[in-house]
């Protein structure tokens, strides 16, 4: 077999569906407990945010999910019989909470996919995008039953628990990939990941179970949650650090450099925080797609299929090109995927 064309794993399609309706993030502000006043660095949360609107649904999350798929497969030419494995990298509650409960299993009834193995990856917060293609393709070229995957997200946060202070607003939304082994499109050269363990429950749900004493069981449990002295001391001061950890570790494996790549899919999070990013690895904001944020806001994991989609669409990533990937996520990770588009 040869090994340069044989014995890798690529990307047929990304693709996404954001619910049509929209909040303004002002209005947000007005309905949710968001504290005033500045973060460390100079940074005002409400004032620097630069994130407009973003979309919002009452459907639950495995209708996001189902509908990304379906655009998926389209995208990709692929009928149901064809999907041999379907992975759910959604990093919060979704329909149901439950130990044992994924859309996957959801999906894989909806759309027929007779075939496939229905499982989940989420332990990686918004990382989570990228410990699925990690695992994924883990699978596929280890065992030859494995010939094409189906990967999605679908999430819709509560009514009142879009602001996740003090980094981003979330917005609703599903994006879906299919990937094939020995795929010529949008080979995966590599994927690297980092977890702090310590980090684990700087955010989290609290859930039903964690009420205190005499406590009234409300939906507010079931929001998310930062114990900010825990941000501020572990996350905030090594976090540009381990972006750099990772993405260095990724193109050492890989036998590149930064100048090796053509373009970067970050999270979008806030004005501040990819200004940072920019700033401290030199990068040009035309390497980096930053257009989604002011309408869009921060759709969880799935921020990286659907930037990524996008920027392919405008033609910022061309065939060919090298695009690095790279996200962090609470649980605590920073990941990194280099794809040659």
């Amino acid at each position: 077999m040869d090994h340069h064309t044989q014995d890798h794993v690529g990307i047929l399609s990304e693709a996404f569906y954001l619910p049509p309706d929209k909040k303004l993030v002002a209005d947000v502000f007005r309905d949710e407990d968001v504290p005033f006043g500045t973060l460390s660095k100079n940074v005002d949360f409400q004032r620097d945010i630069g994130i407009h609107d973003i979309h919002v649904t009452e459907e639950m999350p495995s209708v996001l999910a189902l509908e990304a798929c379906r655009r998926a497969m389209d995208q990709a030419s692929v009928s149901a019989s064809e999907i041999d494995l379907v992975v759910d990298f959604t990093s919060i509650p979704e329909d149901y909470v439950g130990p044992t409960w994924s859309a996957a299993g959801l999906v894989q009834h909806e759309l027929g996919l007779d075939n496939a193995f229905a499982t989940a990856v989420n332990t990686g917060g918004c990382a989570s995008y990228h410990l699925a293609l990690k695992s994924v393709m883990s699978l596929m070229l280890s065992d030859t039953g494995f010939e094409t995957a189906l990967l999605f997200a679908g999430d819709r946060t509560p009514e009142f628990n879009k602001t996740y202070y003090p980094i981003t607003v979330a917005s609703d939304g599903g994006s879906a990939l299919v990937v094939r082994r020995n795929s010529p499109r949008a080979r995966i050269l590599g994927v690297e990941t980092i977890s702090i363990g310590r980090l684990h429950d700087v955010w989290y749900v609290p859930g039903l179970q964690s009420r205190e004493p005499n406590e009234e069981p409300t939906e507010k449990l079931l929001h998310m949650y930062a114990k900010m002295d825990k941000f501020n001391e572990g996350v905030i001061p090594i976090n540009f650090r381990m972006f750099g950890k990772v993405i260095q570790k990724l193109l050492k494996r890989c036998k590149l450099s930064m100048e090796d790549v053509d373009y970067y899919i970050y999270p979008t999070f806030s004005t501040w925080d990819q200004a940072y990013f920019l700033k401290k690895f030199d990068l040009p904001r035309e390497k980096v797609y930053t257009a989604a944020l002011k309408h869009r806001g921060h759709v969880q994991e799935s921020d990286m299929v659907i930037n990524y989609a996008e920027a392919v669409d405008q033609g910022h990533i061309r065939p060919g090109d090298k695009v690095m990937v790279i996200s962090n996520g609470a649980g605590f990770a920073w990941s990194a995927a280099l794809i040659q588009h």
